[in-house]
């Protein structure tokens, strides 16, 4: 069974570029391009793993994290930061909101499978 993998990005050319990148290691890719779309479908669609933005409208990346965190449907979710956002500053907070692990942009994409791969084998 394919692993599902919840991506809440709001740039559509990285979304589309990751999701053909996942898709072609067999996992099933949905997407959202908000917070608040996030958080929607991250209880209806149930993923095995979250890639967060932190730069997004409507609701950015650490207003959604202790949302999912605090939330009984997704709180067990690993959640990854996948954000352009490479201060400290950014990292210390959303490891301290519950993020799994946190990883910059721009990345290979072998580092993005190895990161999957290390919660959801």
């Amino acid at each position: 069974m394919k692993k599902r993998i919840l991506l809440i990005d709001d740039e559509p050319e990285f979304v589309e570029l990751i999701t053909l990148r996942l898709e072609a290691n067999q996992y099933e890719v949905m997407a959202a391009s908000n917070g608040q779309e996030g958080f929607n479908k991250a209880l209806s669609e149930k993923p095995d793993l979250i890639f967060l933005d932190i730069m997004m409208p409507r609701k950015n990346g650490l207003e959604l994290l202790p949302q999912l965190k605090q939330h009984e449907q997704t709180r067990l979710i690993p959640v990854i930061m996948l954000t352009a956002k490479a201060d400290t500053r950014s990292m210390l907070e959303s490891q301290k909101l519950g993020a799994t692990d946190y990883l910059i942009k721009p990345f290979d994409s072998k580092e993005l499978l190895a990161v999957i791969q290390r919660y959801v084998p």
